[in-house]
């Protein structure tokens, strides 16, 4: 498998010399006249300061994300997940899962950012997301352990830890055959097999070629599917089939209509997802 898919601010401050004379006449005093005009110069220069005050606005506004993470047992029992590190990728801008599996974390407003999740003895996540109005301001995620993992890799012929990496696509709401996920432009060329949740089996199938739905339960990642073996950097999917109108959640924004772009690292289990038909 291939890879699952920042602020600096400078500003400078000039200073101006203080230059004194000294002198035997009265004219030479009026001379030191003239330097204490040069310090009023010097105060030009404290201007200068106050526009780096203007520096520190440009942190702009930020969003808030709380995220829950869960732990799910083999009957689908959830329980809260506390130790996870919920990270801005590539950034010290981190918070750790409580005791009730919840972190907080803040965020430059209206940008697209890329999040990672990880704990040890779990697989790691990653997502991307638009830090605007149409964020999640809540979400919950589960965490799953490497050994269910482990048991996923092989549903779909291939192996644990993710070699690169993995995409798995959810459709909202999620109780809803015959969506398809279908890869954009060169993305085409860099992910490995397709697969869908199969609600009959409840495993992951190589098989299917859509969706599938039951309608007794909505603990079961229905809506969903991915690809193997995908290409690190950022890739582009379209929801098609049975999808309609559909925008997107956690993802980034396609090129075109029903379309998200979503990061790919190695290692990782990318998540991204649209919420269709208006809802």
């Amino acid at each position: 498998m291939r890879y699952l898919v920042e602020c600096l601010c400078v500003c400078a401050l000039g200073l101006m010399p203080l230059v004194g004379c000294s002198g035997t006449s009265d004219d030479d005093g009026g001379t030191g006249g003239t330097a204490g005009t040069g310090g009023s110069a010097g105060t030009g220069g404290t201007a200068g300061t106050g526009g780096s005050a203007g520096t520190g606005g440009t942190g702009g506004e930020v969003r808030q994300y709380q995220i829950r993470f869960l732990e799910f047992d083999s009957e689908g029992v959830g329980s809260s997940s506390e130790g996870v590190e919920f990270c801005q990728a590539d950034t010290e801008n981190c918070d750790t899962s409580d005791a009730s599996g919840i972190v907080t974390l803040n965020v430059p407003e209206a940008q697209e950012i890329t999040f990672t999740m990880e704990k040890k003895g779990y697989g790691k996540w990653v997502v991307g997301d638009v830090s605007d109005d149409t964020y999640e301001s809540f979400a919950t995620r589960p965490m799953y352990t490497d050994a269910q993992l482990e048991a996923i890799a092989a549903q779909l012929d291939t192996t644990y830890p993710w070699t690169d990496g993995i995409v798995g696509l959810v459709r909202w709401p999620s109780d809803h055959a015959g969506v398809t996920f279908i890869p954009v432009g060169s993305t085409g060329d860099a992910v490995g097999d397709p697969f869908y949740y199969d609600a009959a089996t409840r495993e992951y199938s190589l098989d299917l070629d859509a969706t599938t739905s039951v309608a007794d339960s909505h603990l079961l990642p229905l809506g969903s599917g991915g690809f193997t073996e995908v290409t690190p950097g950022v890739q582009e999917f379209e929801f098609g089939g049975t999808s309609g109108d559909c925008r997107a959640t956690w993802a980034w924004p396609g090129d075109g209509p029903n379309k998200i772009r979503v990061p790919v690292r190695e290692g990782y289990r990318t998540y991204g997802s649209m919420r269709c038909d208006g809802l």
